[in-house]
């Protein structure tokens, strides 16, 4: 994975912050902080966005999917 700019930019005020209220950790470990940080930010992310989905109606029912899923494996493996 490329590191950019923004990435860069984005640790850089992490530290800063755990510098003044965190407690003392190696760059390695403000790293594995950082990194977890955002990864838990993403999966809240994806969570709101599957809500939206939900009460917007952008969604369908497991049987429907699934019964979809079966029939294209079926297609596929005659």
């Amino acid at each position: 994975m490329a590191v950019t700019e923004l990435d860069l930019q984005s640790f850089a005020a992490f530290v800063r912050e755990q510098a003044t209220s965190g407690p003392d950790l190696s760059i390695t470990e403000l790293a594995q902080e950082w990194d977890a940080a955002r990864q838990r930010d993403e999966v809240k992310a994806a969570i709101r966005e599957g809500l939206a989905d939900i009460e917007a109606g952008r969604t369908r029912p497991a049987r429907e999917f699934m019964a979809e899923v079966r029939e294209k494996l079926d297609d596929g493996i005659r």
